[in-house]
């Protein structure tokens, strides 16, 4: 994918995602009255449509560079190749190397995501235990 088309797609998804939670801002505002929804609903669609115009702009400055590059790149013959490693001998010591690493950034990301995922199963057991304190009339403490 040529750097054009990856910017469009960002400033594209970037605008959808402003209108988006800008349209999100203005119905919680309609439905709940609250102020800084509408603000906030305000700020992201003047967000969405500023991005808009700066998607016209960067299009018309970058006409010249085409996507033609990117159709004769894949139009090309590929040769793939496998490193040393992938390609080698799967239980020489750099194999081992990798495989150590993969291991570690599991017990990382893993360790990260039960670390989120606990805090909101905390944070939900908490909500429920202090709406039956206050159905049951006690004064929850926090």
């Amino acid at each position: 994918m040529s750097l054009k088309a990856f910017h469009l797609v960002f400033v594209i998804a970037s605008i959808l995602l402003g209108l988006g939670v800008g349209g999100w801002g203005v119905q919680e505002y309609r439905t709940q009255g609250e102020l800084g929804s509408l603000v906030i609903g305000v700020i992201f669609f003047a967000m969405g449509i500023a991005l808009f115009f700066y998607g016209r702009r960067m299009l018309k400055k970058t006409k010249d560079i085409g996507y033609l590059a990117l159709t004769v790149m894949f139009m090309l013959e590929q040769n793939a190749r496998a490193c040393a490693t992938c390609f080698g001998e799967s239980d020489a010591p750099m194999a081992d190397g990798m495989n150590a690493g993969i291991f570690t950034l599991l017990i990382v990301v893993g360790g990260t995501l039960a670390g989120i995922a606990g805090f909101f199963i905390y944070i939900i057991r908490r909500g429920a235990r202090m709406s039956n304190l206050e159905l049951q009339g006690d004064s929850p403490t926090i």
